[in-house]
C-alpha cells in the first residue's frame, strides 16, 4: 500500500522551490528588487548578483491592507517636506535607486516600470537645481481656486534638474501620494 505522506511531502517540497523557480524564469526586463550588504533596497532590472546585491526574500506587503495602526518598518517620508528632503539627498548623490525607494510603485505593472526607472534614473544622473512641493490650483487665475491652493496641502513634486548638466532646468513634475502613513511621488 502506497504511503499516504507522499503527496504532502510532494507538496511541501513543491512550496519551498517554487519561488526559486519562478525566479530564475523571470522576465529578464522585468524589475527587480534586490538587497544590498547594507540592508537597502535596490531596484534593477539586472540580476541582482550583477550588482553584488542578494534577491530581496519576500515581496514587501501592500500597504493598502495594513491596518491603520500597523507598524512602519522602515523609516519614510511622514510629510511633504520630509519626502522634498529625502528627494534632495538622493539626487544629490545622483543615486536612481534611492529616489526609485520614494516613487508609489504600487499598482504598476512591470512594463510601466520599465518606463518609470528610466526616467527616474534620468533625472537622478542629471544636474539637480531644486525640488520643491506646490498646490496643482496654485497661481490659478481663478482667485477662489488660488485661495484653497494656500490653505490645501501639496499635491505636486517639482524637481528641476539640468539633464545637460549647463543651461537652464527643466522640470519634473510629480503627483504627491499619502499612502501607509507615508507621502510619496507617482505620476
Amino acid at each position: 500500500m502506497p504511503d499516504a505522506r507522499a503527496p504532502l511531502l510532494a507538496s511541501l517540497l513543491l512550496l519551498a522551490f517554487a519561488p526559486r523557480c519562478a525566479q530564475a524564469q523571470a522576465d529578464p526586463g522585468a524589475l527587480n528588487r534586490c538587497v544590498d550588504a547594507e540592508g537597502n533596497a535596490v531596484y534593477t532590472d539586472r540580476a541582482c548578483e550583477a550588482l553584488d546585491a542578494r534577491p530581496a526574500r519576500t515581496a514587501p506587503p501592500n500597504p493598502d491592507t495594513l491596518p491603520a495602526n500597523a507598524p512602519v518598518v522602515r523609516d519614510c517620508a511622514r510629510t511633504p517636506d520630509a519626502l522634498v528632503v529625502a528627494v534632495e539627498e538622493a539626487l544629490a548623490a545622483a543615486d536612481g535607486n534611492r529616489l526609485a525607494a520614494l516613487y508609489d510603485w504600487r499598482g504598476r505593472s512591470d512594463a510601466a516600470a520599465n518606463v518609470v526607472m528610466p526616467r527616474l534614473e534620468a533625472i537622478a544622473a542629471s544636474r539637480f537645481i531644486e525640488a520643491s512641493t506646490a498646490h496643482s490650483a496654485e497661481g490659478s487665475d481663478d482667485a477662489e481656486l488660488a485661495a484653497e491652493a494656500a490653505e490645501a496641502p501639496p499635491d505636486r513634486l517639482r524637481i528641476v534638474h539640468s539633464p545637460d548638466g549647463l543651461g537652464t532646468g527643466e522640470t519634473a513634475e510629480f503627483r504627491l501620494v499619502r499612502a501607509a502613513g507615508c507621502w510619496w511621488f507617482a505620476d
